[in-house]
Parts: C-alpha cells; structure tokens; sequence
C-alpha cells in the first residue's frame, strides 16, 4: 500500500512540484484538448498557463526569450479569443473551419519566420549587453527558434491555419530538449504532451476540413 501512495505521488510530480508548476500544466493540457476540439474556452486557460510560466521562465530557469514570449502570449491569447468569437458569430463569412495556406503562402511564410529567427536572436544577444538587468540569454538559438515559431503558429491558430500544428510539432520537440537539460523536467514533459495534443490537434482539424458546414466545439 505504501508503496502504490509513494509510486502515485512520484507519478504526480511529473506535472509539477510546486503548486503553481501543477496549475500550469494542467491548464495548458486542458487548454490545448479544447483548441484541438475548437472550442473557444482553451483561451482563457492559455492565459492562465503563460501568466505563470512567464513568471517561472524569468525567475527560475533565466530564459528570457521564453519569458518574453509567454508574456507576449497573454495579450495574443486574448486577440485569438476575439477572433474566434467574431469569426464564429460572423455567419455571412461562412463557417469558420480549418485551411491550409497557399503554396506561394507557405513558402513566403518560411523566409519571414527564418528572418525573424535570426533578427530575434541578434536582438536579444544584444539588449543583454547593453541592459545590466537583464540576464545573458541561455540557449539563445534554440530559445529563438522555439520563441519565433510560437509567435507565428499562435497568429496562425487564431485564423484556423493548419500549419499552426506544424509549427507547435518543432516547437515542442525542441522544448522537451530546451528544458530537459536546464533540468526542469516537469516543464520537459508538459512538451512531450504537447508534442502528442499537437498531433491530436492537426487530426482533428483535418477531419473538420471534411465537414464544412460543421460548426465545431463553440467557434
């Protein structure tokens, strides 16, 4: 017997061994499920999860750029928020479903998110040297990588771009790489999770290609 309480509490652990890790985890696995699923109250559950991992990416693990980013992602996750809830009341554009872009789309889409990959990283390299405050960026091109391609996959998400779980697949790969050696592996295996939701996501959405005239979850 006490070895099943000690096994489950190890198990646990695995989503967070503070309180605010284990509401982080649980909300952005909840929070992608309900994307995946279209329905718009993943939203509001995102921005519960960016507020506090933004608090834990600045004070405990010293990535800024991951910081930034999950600041940057309260006011995103609001505007894809009124998005959906314009789009989804806006029946004379028809239903709002999952597309994928242009080939020509596409292709300008990989150029734009290569230049801002390296203009972010240049960027940030060089506010740490100029700003006492601000902490010497760990795994700056990694870090980049995975902040640019978040930016991009969000705006993509908010307008039902398939290639939004594209982007979230790299993303995540490199997260449970990114936070496995900064030995934070709670964070590490909320990114193997969400490299499988992210999958899920992409099949749901392809599924609802199929179905047009479909109104999913509450978008």
């Amino acid at each position: 017997m006490e070895n099943n309480i000690l096994a489950s509490i190890q198990w646990l652990q695995l989503f967070g061994s503070t309180p605010l890790e284990i509401i982080a985890t649980v909300s952005a696995i909840l929070g992608v499920i309900l994307i995946a699923r279209q329905n718009i109250l993943g939203w509001p559950l995102g921005i519960l999860w960016a507020s506090i991992s933004a608090w834990l990416a600045i004070t405990e693990w010293q990535l800024l750029s991951d910081g930034i980013l999950y600041l940057s992602y309260i006011p995103i996750q609001l505007y894809c928020w009124m998005v959906w809830i314009k789009r989804g009341a806006a029946v004379e554009q028809g239903a709002f479903v999952p597309q994928w872009l242009s080939q020509r789309q596409q292709q300008l889409l990989v150029v734009i998110v290569t230049l801002a990959i390296l203009g972010w990283g240049l960027g940030i390299s060089l506010l740490a040297e100029k700003v006492s405050w601000i902490p010497q960026p760990s795994l700056l091109w990694l870090d980049s990588v995975t902040t640019v391609l978040s930016f991009f996959a969000q705006f993509l998400q908010a307008r039902k771009r398939m290639e939004n779980w594209v982007g979230w697949c790299i993303v995540n790969v490199l997260g449970i790489y990114i936070y496995w050696i900064k030995a934070a592996p709670i964070y590490s295996f909320q990114y193997a999770i969400f490299l499988g939701l992210g999958i899920y996501g992409w099949i749901q959405w392809h599924r609802s290609q199929r179905l047009p005239l479909a109104v999913a979850g509450n978008s």
